[in-house]
């Protein structure tokens, strides 16, 4: 038996942990998996009395506690299972919120899955860059940078898909043509990760289907790319249309998010 104990902590002083953790899942996570892992509590694993990882818990969507991630040190895995259904008996969680680019957590979580006999939900899709297969519709002289003043009006059109997001975080784009506005888009910084910003589109309801989401996605991807950054985005799961436009503006749907339940 190993010592394991596990103490709460600060995200602030468990950088080096977290930064090899982004290291090994190769920069590919979205925004969306991000906010999840640090909006959620932190906690510091020590094995034996050595630094050997951490892992985050927060919410689930059943309202019961859920694992947001969870990162074992390489010259610790030996003690990953012991650690991890400790984790789960202390905390008493339900669920698990899981990547599956990461190897390490998604053995443990579905194998304790398995045991169980439990199941879990696709959630959603992590999609990587890619170049485009053909140029966008509506290019880089269609687009226009929108400013705090016109905030209240872009978030009334696009039925406020970024509630919450006019704090700075974020830059938002417009498609226009002709003077009229057929979408809007968004480059959105993601927390602690300082390679990947992620890209966000929204056509217009009347305009859907011209290629307006395709050249919001390739043209932002590309002032992204200027800026030495590398984009990411993500979306659910069954959100065919979006999918659709992703993966038609180039981008790789390589990671899948899956929500795997242990109640």
């Amino acid at each position: 038996m190993n010592n394991i104990k596990v103490n709460k902590t600060k995200w602030n002083a468990i950088q080096n942990l977290y930064i090899d953790y982004f290291d090994e899942l190769g920069y590919k996570n979205d925004a969306f998996h991000s906010d999840m892992l640090f909006e959620g509590e932190p906690y510091l694993i020590t094995c034996n009395d050595k630094e050997s990882g951490f892992f985050s818990i927060g919410t689930s969507w059943d309202n019961g506690q859920m694992l947001r991630g969870f990162y074992v040190i390489p010259s610790k895995r030996g003690a990953s299972i012991e650690i991890f259904n400790k984790v789960l008996e202390d905390f008493q969680l339900e669920a698990a919120l899981v990547a599956s680019n990461d190897s390490h957590y998604v053995g443990l979580a579905f194998e304790k899955m398995n045991s169980l006999k439990t199941f879990f939900d696709m959630q959603a899709f992590n999609f990587s860059y890619g170049e485009p297969e053909r140029k966008a519709e509506y290019g880089m002289e269609c687009v226009e940078e929108v400013g705090p003043g016109e905030y209240e009006l872009m978030n009334i059109l696009t039925e406020k898909q970024w509630e919450g997001c006019f704090d700075g975080s974020f830059k938002f784009y417009k498609i226009t043509s002709n003077n009229e506005t057929l979408g809007y888009g968004s480059i959105g910084k993601i927390i602690n990760n300082q390679k990947n910003v992620d890209v966000g589109n929204f056509t217009l309801q009347e305009h859907r289907r011209k290629g307006v989401g395709r050249s919001i996605i390739i043209n932002l991807s590309n002032i992204a790319i200027q800026q030495g950054l590398i984009p990411v985005a993500g979306c659910w799961y069954g959100n065919v249309e979006s999918i659709a436009t992703l993966t038609s503006s180039g981008f790789i749907p390589e990671n899948r998010i899956f929500y795997i339940r242990f109640r």
